[in-house]
This record gives structure tokens, C-alpha cells and sequence, in this order.
């Protein structure tokens, strides 16, 4: 496959997801018990994009990209395999997230270390943005937070509110950027 990667600041145009199948069926998610631990149980959802929510994606992330942040596409040829988007707009009680609102891999692209790339690709721009952590409101399917769970995610030490209030059954994950001197 000859994918490039590429780091986009400007405004996304209304065709960047058109290439794009968001497609997860989930039979089991991740919740977190009242002592904070992690708990698997049955949920089945199937999460699509139509059109019209393919334009809210983009809208959100021209939000990150007009507040200092980026989006992160793959790409072989016109077609877009995956994309994350970052946020430039600290959050947490000392600025030390940026919120990791998307990483998605295209349906028929899974399995081939496309989501490892962006996520280390976004990690070099928090870097770049003096972020300490990624804040990571991450849906519950078990495959989700293996993903996450695999890049060294763990449970945040701090809720961020404004993300927890938007989708209060995600798992709200992050992920501490290793500094340049403890980096190997």
C-alpha cells in the first residue's frame, strides 16, 4: 500500500470523508464500576455515518483546526484510510490536555497499523503544542479500548466535564506524552 500521511491545519473541505465507511458493530463495551474499575458487559450498537454526520465531523474538526489544532489523514491516492483530529485548546485543571476527539480507520483498512500511525502522529503534534497528555473520549467497545489500552492509554486522572457531558458513556481515557528526555 502506498499511503502518505499528512498534517492538515486548514480548513477541511465538504468532501474530505466522502471516500471515508465508518462502520462499527459493538456486542461488547467497557464501563467503569462505582470504585473506578473496569467492567465488561453485553451492549450491541452499530455505529454508521450517514452523509449528513460525515458534515458534522467536519465541522467539528474545522472547530479544532480554527483553535490551534490539527487533523491527521492517511491517505492512498484520493482515499482516505484514517484520520485523527486533535484539538489545539488546552483543557484540564492546568492545560495539560488536548483532547484527542477522532481517530477513526475506514472499515475495509482495519488491522494494518493505520490507527498506531496516527496516534503517534498526533502525539508529535501535542508535542508541538506544549501538551503534557491526550485527553480521549473513547467509545466503549472492547476493541476500541484494546486499541487505546495497546497505545498505553489509561483511565484520566482528571474528568474534563465539557467532554464527559457530551457522550457521558464513553470511557474517559489519556494518554501521557513521554517528554523528549524520557522518550527512547
Amino acid at each position: 500500500m502506498n499511503a502518505t500521511i499528512q498534517l492538515l491545519t486548514n480548513r477541511l473541505d465538504p468532501n474530505f470523508l466522502n471516500t471515508f465507511e465508518r462502520f462499527q458493530e459493538t456486542h461488547r463495551i467497557y464501563a467503569v464500576d462505582s470504585s473506578g474499575e473496569l467492567y465488561q458487559k453485553d451492549e450491541h450498537y452499530i455505529d454508521e455515518w450517514d452523509d449528513a454526520k460525515k458534515q458534522q465531523v467536519i465541522e467539528i474538526l474545522n472547530y479544532y483546526i480554527d483553535r490551534g489544532g490539527v487533523v491527521v489523514a492517511i491517505q492512498n491516492g484520493e482515499t482516505l484510510l484514517g484520520f485523527a483530529g486533535l484539538n489545539g485548546q488546552p483543557l484540564g485543571t492546568e492545560g495539560q490536555y488536548l483532547n484527542l476527539g477522532f481517530i477513526h480507520v475506514s472499515r475495509p483498512c482495519r488491522g494494518q497499523g493505520i490507527g498506531k500511525r496516527l496516534f503517534e502522529r498526533v502525539c508529535q503534534a501535542a508535542i508541538e503544542r506544549s501538551a503534557k497528555k491526550l485527553y480521549i473520549g473513547a467509545n466503549p467497545a472492547v476493541d476500541t479500548y484494546h486499541f487505546y489500552k495497546a497505545m498505553g492509554c489509561t483511565l484520566a486522572e482528571e474528568i474534563v466535564p465539557e467532554i464527559y457531558k457530551e457522550e457521558p458513556l464513553d470511557l474517559q481515557l489519556e494518554y501521557v506524552i513521554p517528554s523528549p528526555e524520557t522518550a527512547s
